[in-house]
């Protein structure tokens, strides 16, 4: 018991005992049908590429839950800090998260090609080389139903923000030996839904970001292409005068980002709405209950709070309050950058507190609508600037309340304020309508998947 003192690593899963004990598969250890296994390597902050090089290093951020690469957020390395024993990730590899939060411990892709630089992996992530005859979609596939039913979360290491699973552990993994005929069968079912799936998510893509599109034509803003990132683009001359009383960090000052509109008057947001307001919770007693907004119930997708829990006003201590109306706003990384915002509603007693790392912003009059500064600030290139104000460590950046009190946007008429916030929020709803069909296709693919595993396919 020296890994965890906890009891879950000690009971097996019962999804894995299932298998192990009524499925119709022989299961061998990870490491008989693997030719190899490497972990990535450790690079802070500071000896990343500070522009594109042919290095690129995937991290758990690249990945989503069910695989599937994902590339806003790149991180370049010069060849001095590769290690000499790292290996590149070649396509048809499979590349296992092997620390993250319990419940990502095992998501699991392979490798495709889609970015054509050298790929090497963070320390967070494992390479898996199978032997010849064992498809990687297919295994890759079968991980990513252990992660679903929370293997890895009962058998991971270190029970705490990060947890693990590698090593000896993940050799050790019971995996089934897939008849060819079983193998086949199963890449048909993984390869027809993710067509089906991509269909769908590449409507939503194309319905979210019409929704930056539009925003930006109604109200009469062109914003500039973004420069490169290159030290050249980066270099930059400001007066002395305009560093004085404020903030002295380079990016902050290294081009003027604002929403500023050609057809309605502009104004700094923090001169018309209130950031990080103080809350008073009027009437209420310490044993009344309002709403509790953990950050996990905002979606970053939809924008939205996807659920509410109800708890005692007396456990409000060290907690962001808020009241109706307000818009809770992620400040940390990655959930800034992923767009986890939404405009409070229907909270119990009118209130509601929640999460430390949301900046919460007030409209103290009618001019300014909040679903419409929410539509505002998910835009992408408003969270990519909001980059530039992050303070902290590279784990823990949080953007500064600076970046929202001298934003520029666009005041117009409170009714097209409203007109323009429907619109996007319908784009939204269509958009995650199509995402939760796609999701639909790939559920359906798990359980026919399961079954098979289970025997009980017909």
């Amino acid at each position: 018991m020296k890994d965890r003192f906890d009891p879950l690593p000690f009971q097996p899963s019962f999804f894995l005992r299932r298998l192990v004990e009524g499925g119709r598969h022989e299961y061998v250890r990870f490491s008989k049908i693997a030719s190899g296994f490497n972990n990535g390597f450790a690079v802070g902050r500071e000896l990343q590429a500070d522009e594109e090089t042919e290095f690129l290093q995937l991290r758990p951020t690249n990945m989503d839950s069910e695989g599937r690469w994902l590339f806003e957020k790149l991180t370049y390395l010069d060849e001095g800090v590769i290690p000499t024993t790292a290996k590149s990730v070649s396509n048809g590899d499979i590349v296992f998260n092997n620390t993250n939060s319990q419940q990502l411990v095992g998501k699991t892709g392979v490798w495709d090609g889609s970015q054509h630089s050298t790929m090497l992996l963070s320390n967070h992530m494992t390479q898996i080389m199978l032997n010849s005859g064992y498809n990687p979609e297919v295994y890759a596939f079968v991980l990513n139903i252990y992660r679903e039913n929370r293997v890895f979360f009962n058998l991971c290491t270190n029970w705490n923000n990060q947890s693990g699973f590698a090593g000896e552990r993940l050799r050790a993994l019971p995996i089934p030996l897939l008849p060819p005929a079983d193998q086949q069968l199963i890449y048909t079912i993984i390869d027809v839904s993710r067509k089906n799936a991509k269909i769908k998510h590449l409507q939503a893509d194309a319905l979210l970001a019409s929704i930056d599109d539009y925003l930006l034509s109604e109200l009469g803003i062109v914003l500039p292409p973004e420069p490169k990132s290159t030290i050249a683009n980066r270099m930059f001359r400001t007066n002395a005068h305009e560093l004085a009383g404020w903030r002295f960090d380079a990016r902050v000052h290294q081009y003027d980002f604002n929403l500023k509109s050609g057809k309605h008057p502009n104004a700094r947001l923090g001169t018309i709405c209130t950031i990080n307001p103080k809350t008073v919770f009027r009437d209420l007693t310490d044993r009344d209950e309002v709403s509790f907004i953990p950050m996990d119930a905002i979606s970053d997708r939809l924008g939205i709070i996807e659920r509410r829990e109800q708890r005692i006003l007396a456990e409000n201590i060290g907690y962001t309050s808020f009241r109706n109306g307000d818009l809770l706003w992620a400040k940390i990384t990655p959930c800034m950058e992923n767009g986890k915002s939404a405009v409070a509603y229907d909270l119990h007693n009118g209130f509601g507190y929640g999460s430390t790392e949301y900046h919460v912003l007030r409209s103290p009059d009618d001019r300014l609508d909040v679903g419409y500064l929410h539509a505002l600030l998910r835009m992408k290139r408003v969270r990519k600037a909001a980059t530039r104000f992050f303070t902290g460590s590279s784990g823990h950046q949080r953007v500064d309340a600076d970046f929202l009190r001298t934003l520029e946007i666009p005041i117009p008429p409170i009714a097209f304020q409203r007109e323009l916030a429907e619109q996007a929020r319908s784009h939204a709803i269509s958009a995650i309508q199509l995402e939760a069909e796609a999701n639909a296709e790939l559920e359906k693919a798990k359980r026919k998947i399961e079954a098979i595993l289970l025997g009980d396919a017909a």
